[in-house]
């Protein structure tokens, strides 16, 4: 009996063994638990039973409070699992929250291509995702703080250009540039710059520079900021300090910096006119031409835009537009931007346009190297070039018939003109 047990466990073992399934995608997070905006690594495996082929595409989920973005290049290798040697693709993901709590990914599709053996043919396999939650700790003492970041180097500093001094006038311009820099985080989840100012000041947006360092293991981000001040009003101006806090979690450590407040004087905008005084100058009048064409410019400012936009249009119009971008990108061998140029070219003569078949086996040519599955040789955009240019030069060559077919002519035999 115990011999006839010991032989239906071993089967029996062997049946799941059998039956048990390996799941093409895996997603894996490196903690069960972070802190707020901290970076978090996940992980996606991707599995086949042959190599790889092409790019894999991941339909990523919209996290509210969080950032999931993919970093670096996939590893390909091969790995043991259910007894069997399977070839694996890993992908790598950072994802950083500012919202405490259960954070939990979402299923998502992915999508990719493999063999199922060493020689067989390309497979396309999609998958989905299984759903992962993980906590999100807020660090203690920072619930002041509406955006937190967590690294254990972070560094920030600014420049002016002009640096702000005592003599300023209305309509000086400062710009203050802003660099956030840190270690184990994106630039895109470093604190966007305040752009407060005071009454008089305008602020224009900033414009926003960031990268990320990510090659041999390290992950550094950079964030750059330049703020634009125009000094509207006279009077004293200061101009709002900036402070930055960051959570330091090997030292567990609430930290902050603060940029210092800039105080300018602004003096009135001088008004110097050439020639000497107001009463006796000769240089009045043309200031007065300036000025009224100056006001009749601002009062009649739509209609002026207006005309301009129709004017720029009859030099430029949309198809004349659209053809020589086509052109461009056919000289450059550019594919996917011919075919967004071929795109407005149709849309700006209209979609039901005949075409003949030389132009037609081009575009067709090069549609499949933009949307065809297997991988093409470099497109060459001359035959696209070439076919264009003699469709569009029959066609012009038509119209001119037409419309000379229409016109009499100007010395009319059959008009009497006695």
């Amino acid at each position: 009996m115990r011999l006839l047990i010991s032989i239906l466990g071993v089967l029996l073992s062997f049946v799941g063994n059998a039956s048990a399934e390996v799941e093409p995608v895996s997603l894996s997070v490196a903690k069960a638990d972070a802190w707020t905006g901290e970076r978090v690594s996940v992980t996606i495996e991707l599995r086949a039973r042959g190599s790889f082929s092409g790019s894999a595409s991941f339909d990523l989920p919209e996290i509210p409070g969080a950032l999931l973005m993919k970093v670096g290049n996939p590893v390909v290798g091969s790995k043991e699992i259910e007894g069997e040697s399977w070839f694996v693709q890993t992908h790598g993901f950072s994802l950083f929250s500012q919202k405490a709590g259960t954070l939990t990914i979402p299923s998502f599709p992915v999508r990719f291509q493999a063999r199922d053996d060493f020689t067989g043919p390309v497979q396309d396999i999609t998958a989905k995702t299984k759903e992962v939650s993980f906590e999100i700790k807020r660090p203690p003492g920072s619930e002041a703080v509406p955006f937190l970041v967590t690294t254990s180097a972070y560094t920030v500093e600014e420049t002016w250009d002009p640096v702000p001094g005592e003599k300023a006038k209305v309509g000086d311009v400062f710009r203050r540039t802003v660099v956030q820099r840190a270690e184990e985080l994106t630039g895109m989840a470093l604190l966007p710059t305040s752009i407060d100012a005071p009454e008089g000041v305008r602020v224009y947006p900033p414009q926003v520079e960031t990268k990320d360092n990510t090659e041999r293991g390290a992950f550094d981000g950079e964030r750059r900021e330049t703020l634009t001040y125009l000094l509207q009003k006279d009077g004293t101006v200061i101009l709002p300090e900036l402070t930055y806090a960051w959570w330091d979690p090997e030292s567990e450590a609430l930290k902050s910096k603060t940029l210092p407040a800039v105080t300018i004087d602004v003096a009135p905008a001088a008004v110097v006119l050439p020639g000497g005084s107001a009463g006796t100058s000769r240089w009045w009048w043309p200031v007065l031409l300036l000025a009224g064409l100056v006001a009749l410019g601002l009062w009649q400012r739509v209609r002026i835009a207006a005309a301009l936009n129709r004017f720029r249009l009859f030099l430029n119009p949309p198809r004349k537009v659209a053809a020589r971008k086509l052109r461009a990108a056919c000289r450059r061998s550019d594919a996917m931007a011919a075919q967004a140029a071929w795109s407005q070219w149709l849309t700006a003569i209209g979609r039901d346009v005949e075409i003949d078949s030389e132009l037609k086996s081009a575009i067709v040519e090069m549609q499949r190297v933009n949307f065809g599955r297997e991988v093409q040789e470099r497109w060459d955009g001359a035959k696209l070039s070439a076919a264009f240019k003699s469709y569009t030069s029959s066609r012009n060559e038509i119209s001119a018939n037409l419309l000379n077919s229409s016109l009499p002519p100007l010395n009319n035999p059959a008009i009497n003109t006695k």
